[in-house]
C-alpha cells in the first residue's frame, strides 16, 4: 500500500511539473519581448515634444517608479517592451519615460512640471499628449495583451 501510494505522489508531482512547463512555454511563444528598447524612449521632455513637432506623432508619457512599482515593472515587462508594442510605438508614437524614484534626488524641473500640470497621483500613469503638451487622454496598467493594448492606445489618440 506504502508503495502505491509513493508511486501515485511521485506521478502526480511530475504531472504538475509537466504541466506548469508547459504554461510557461506557451507564455513565451504569445510574447515576443524586444531587446535593446532604450533607444527608443526620450527621458528629456524637451527632446521628446521636439520629436512629437517633427513628426506630428502623439508622445506617450509613462510615468513611473522604476525602483518601488511593481504595477509600474508589470506594465512594461508585459506591454511595453512586447514587439507588438513596439512596432505600433515605432509608426505612431513618441515615447516619452518620466521616473519618479522613491529615494528623493533632485528631479528635472520640467518633469516636475509635467507631473504637475496632469496631476499624477499614482503609477504607473499613461498621459497621451500632443506637442504642446494637451492631455488627449491617460490610462495606466492594463490587464491585457499587448496588441490589445496598442488598440487601446490607439483609440484614445483618435
Amino acid at each position: 500500500m506504502k508503495k502505491i501510494f509513493f508511486a501515485t505522489v511521485i506521478l502526480f508531482s511530475v504531472s504538475c511539473q509537466m504541466n506548469s512547463s508547459n504554461s510557461e512555454v506557451r507564455e513565451k511563444v504569445q510574447l515576443k519581448e524586444v531587446q535593446d528598447t532604450e533607444k527608443l524612449w526620450f527621458t528629456d521632455v524637451d527632446k521628446a515634444l521636439m520629436a512629437s513637432k517633427n513628426t506630428g506623432k502623439s508622445i506617450f508619457v509613462f510615468f513611473t517608479g522604476k525602483d518601488w512599482c511593481s504595477w509600474c515593472h508589470k506594465l512594461d515587462r508585459q506591454i511595453l517592451v512586447q514587439e507588438d508594442f513596439i512596432n505600433y510605438a515605432k509608426e505612431n508614437l513618441v515615447l516619452l519615460e518620466l521616473d519618479f524614484p522613491k529615494k528623493k534626488r533632485v528631479l528635472p524641473l520640467k518633469q516636475i512640471e509635467l507631473a504637475r500640470k496632469f496631476q499624477i497621483r499614482s503609477y504607473p500613469t499613461v498621459i497621451l499628449m500632443d506637442a504642446y503638451k494637451n492631455e488627449i487622454g491617460r490610462t495606466g496598467y492594463e490587464a491585457m495583451s499587448p496588441l490589445q493594448y496598442t488598440e487601446h492606445i490607439h483609440s484614445i489618440i483618435k
